[in-house]
């Protein structure tokens, strides 16, 4: 069985928006992790062709590519020796801008603007038409609705909604918060492997185009091989989403590992290599974190669920 962790920010700073896993949390993981699992890359893992059923392993993951991974995630990984894989969104890297899920929300949060709701751009979106975003409380309110319905939205819908609320709240200033080409090149002369996680990390079963699906796949390939002279292995699939069509393309492009999330164990004998579990961290309780962990949680939830 492998246990795959995901993370994606570290910071002793917070962010009401999406609080990073605090340092001293994170090192705590990374510690526990190391004496109670087998950690070793997955790329080395699950190309390796044999994986023991005997031992209990654990891969450490991250994705996006924040800085705070550079300054904060990796000293602690190198203290305990412990090596991870990056997936990255190229054009977060290329522009230092932070991935589409973080600006929506940041736009709500940081507006002075007052507008009505043009309800043409939320096309088969009708639960939200003429919703009142007068007051910072109630732009909150209603964006925090809105994402996780735009996770699930045609993509050139939620592109559009995007593009329109970028244009509207003009008057916030998007925070410059990416790792770059350099600090990738450092992590990965010290062993740590750099992967794909898209170019503009877009819900890729939302996607019904193949060439916007062959673009989002193949360019971000492309241009880490170009810009760090090596071939990502790896699609991290962005928010989770894939389907039939995305893997299937996915591996005609060269990429030999899919990644979901899921919160569940892999199991190399039921799962695809294209259809890999893991298991996401979150700024939490210690307690808390521990049961993610061991995958003690996810059982509480199923017997509370079967009751």
């Amino acid at each position: 069985m492998v246990y795959n962790f995901l993370f994606h920010r570290v910071s002793p700073e917070r962010d009401p928006l999406w609080d990073p896993m605090n340092t001293e949390l994170f090192e705590k993981c990374i510690k526990y992790i190391s004496k109670k699992f087998k950690v070793v890359l997955a790329e080395e893992l699950y190309l390796q062709g044999k994986i023991d059923s005997k031992v209990k392993y654990a891969t450490i993951m991250f994705d996006d590519g924040y800085k705070d991974n550079f300054e904060y995630a990796l000293p602690i990984l190198e203290k305990h020796n412990c090596k991870a894989s990056f997936y990255v969104v190229t054009d977060c890297i290329n522009e230092n801008t932070p991935t589409w899920t973080y600006i929506i929300d940041y736009l709500f949060h940081h507006t002075k603007q007052v507008i009505k709701i043009d309800n043409q751009i939320l096309k088969n979106l009708e639960a939200f038409h003429d919703a009142d975003l007068s007051t910072k409380e109630l732009r909150i309110k209603f964006i925090k609705k809105l994402k996780p319905e735009l996770k699930k939205t045609d993509h050139k819908i939620r592109n559009r909604v995007i593009e329109y609320f970028q244009k509207v709240y003009n008057d916030v200033q998007i925070p410059k918060m990416m790792m770059n080409w350099d600090d990738l090149k450092i992590m990965m002369n010290k062993g740590h492997y750099i992967g794909s996680h898209t170019v503009t990390h877009p819900a890729l079963s939302t996607i019904s185009s193949i060439e916007v699906l062959k673009y989002e796949l193949g360019a971000s390939k492309n241009e880490i091989a170009e810009k760090l002279g090596h071939e990502s292995l790896t699609i991290s699939y962005p928010v989770g989403s894939h389907n039939d069509q995305v893997m299937e393309i996915s591996q005609k492009l060269g990429y030999k590992i899919g990644l979901a999330v899921k919160q569940n164990i892999s199991n190399p004998e039921e799962h695809s290599l294209f259809d890999i579990p893991r298991i996401e961290l979150y700024n939490e309780s210690w307690f808390k974190t521990k049961l993610r962990i061991n995958h003690t949680l996810e059982k509480i939830k199923k017997i509370i669920r079967y009751k």
